[in-house]
């Protein structure tokens, strides 16, 4: 078992002050390791005395006359300054009972230089100097409760289920998933930080990103998603604008239509300062290795930020079309989109919103690659794609049962991305565009 602190004193001091001191720091919720608390009946005395030392956060020693005299005590102290040498941390907590600096200074020149509370002030003072040091940012229920209420929201009584259950699922959330598909997540504020107030905070945070998290999956906040109504659904749900500003690489993923110059509104110096910084210092980016430039040189940006920069990071086209829809990292991804669906949205009137330039660009890049026809989306059951794989460039002719199926394909895919078109035009486009043509010069190429 872990302990908050374990109580170093000698006997005669229990009555008039250590028991008391005991009894009032677990009412704080401190775990205390004190001999009336923790031995039982049958218990080796030496035995028990070294696991509560080994196993406390912080010794408390109480500074007595009686202390002063007592070699057993001595020894306590002798174990709690050899944790102190080993661990290089501060655990030993003094407290002065009848004693003064000269007393203190001729048993341990090395304690009295130590700050100490004093019984002399009363045993509510000590109580507060000594909860401050060993849970110094109250308890984290307590902090989540209070942030949420700072928004306006109406948690639970501590005492509810609820908080349990919320509990557990920031354990989900500290570790996200890919494989689960779940998006619009953030890291927790104090991933590493599961004491006080820090642990509050990462109980809050969870407690906001459920609700918003399940009304993006809902609503497929995603890269075809108009920029208006991005920022209308980050600045809708309490806490998402401060949070997606602490987390620009995670937002930056997730919607990359908002980094683009004129619909950066709210995000602008957040965004600029990932583009200028050196890719290494990103945290969520999804590079699995060097990305293709243009000119075989280094990036001018990390890969998360290229549709911000003016040259697009000097990434080549083919990268920049199939990240647009389907970038990810291992923790994180960015939609549940193909890059075929992609190209639909894109000749679809339902993406004039995306600036000519971006438009074209996405077009080239996936056209330039021939992944859009992968047995993601279903090769074997249309026979479009079926034989657009199986026969060479000079076997392959558009018959009108491919040209069937190919509308067909349209269709399916308009339907799973939600866009009221006619299918015709959009086959039509793809026929203008030469998409079969595009496709046999990758595999060529490739």
């Amino acid at each position: 078992m872990k302990y908050d602190v374990f109580i170093c004193h000698a006997s005669e001091d229990k009555d008039d002050f250590v028991r008391p001191l005991a009894e009032k720091l677990s009412q704080q919720n401190i775990i205390v390791w004190y001999d009336e608390f923790s031995l039982s009946i049958g218990d080796s005395l030496s035995q028990k005395i070294d696991e509560g030392l080994a196993n406390s956060h912080f010794g408390i020693v109480v500074l007595s006359p009686s202390f002063f005299r007592k070699p057993w005590a001595k020894r306590e102290l002798s174990g709690l300054t050899a944790r102190e040498m080993i661990e290089n941390k501060n655990l030993i907590l003094p407290i002065w009972h009848r004693v003064e600096v000269s007393d203190v200074l001729m048993f341990s020149p090395s304690l009295a230089d130590k700050r100490a509370a004093n019984s002399a002030n009363g045993i509510n003072s000590v109580i507060r100097e000594i909860t401050n040091k060993v849970k110094p940012n109250e308890s984290p229920l307590i902090v989540a409760r209070d942030f949420l209420l700072s928004y306006n929201l109406n948690p639970p009584p501590i005492s509810d289920e609820w908080w349990f259950d919320l509990i557990e699922y920031k354990e989900f959330l500290k570790f996200p998933d890919i494989n689960a598909g779940k998006r619009w997540i953030f890291p927790l504020p104090y991933p590493d930080d599961e004491r006080g107030r820090q642990r509050g905070l990462n109980i809050a945070s969870t407690c906001l990103q459920i609700d918003w998290s399940f009304e993006g999956e809902e609503l497929n906040i995603s890269p075809i998603t108009h920029p208006e109504k991005v920022h209308e659904y980050i600045r809708r749900w309490p806490g998402l604008y401060e949070c997606s500003r602490q987390n620009a690489e995670t937002l930056a993923l997730y919607v990359p239509q908002i980094t683009i110059p004129g619909f950066d509104s709210g995000f602008e110096d957040v965004f600029d300062e990932l583009m200028n910084s050196s890719s290494k210092k990103s945290n969520i980016i999804f590079s699995y290795g060097d990305h293709e430039t243009v000119d075989s040189k280094k990036a001018l940006c990390a890969d998360i930020i290229a549709f911000r920069h003016p040259e697009f990071g000097n990434y080549t086209k083919r990268e920049l079309g199939r990240w647009y829809f389907t970038a990810h990292n291992t923790a994180y991804s960015r939609s549940n989109l193909n890059v075929f669906e992609g190209l639909i949205w894109l000749l679809s009137e339902n993406a004039n919103w995306l600036p000519n330039n971006y438009r074209n660009l996405l077009i080239e890049g996936i056209l330039s690659d021939h992944i859009w026809a992968s047995s993601k989306i279903g090769y074997y059951s249309n026979s479009f794609l079926w034989a657009l794989r199986s026969c060479e460039r000079n076997q392959f002719t558009l018959s009108k049962d491919l040209l069937l199926s190919l509308t067909d394909l349209v269709e399916e895919t308009l339907r799973k991305i939600s866009i009221v078109t006619d299918p015709k035009k959009i086959v039509k486009r793809l026929l203008e565009i030469d998409i079969v043509s595009h496709y046999y010069s990758s595999k060529e190429k490739l």
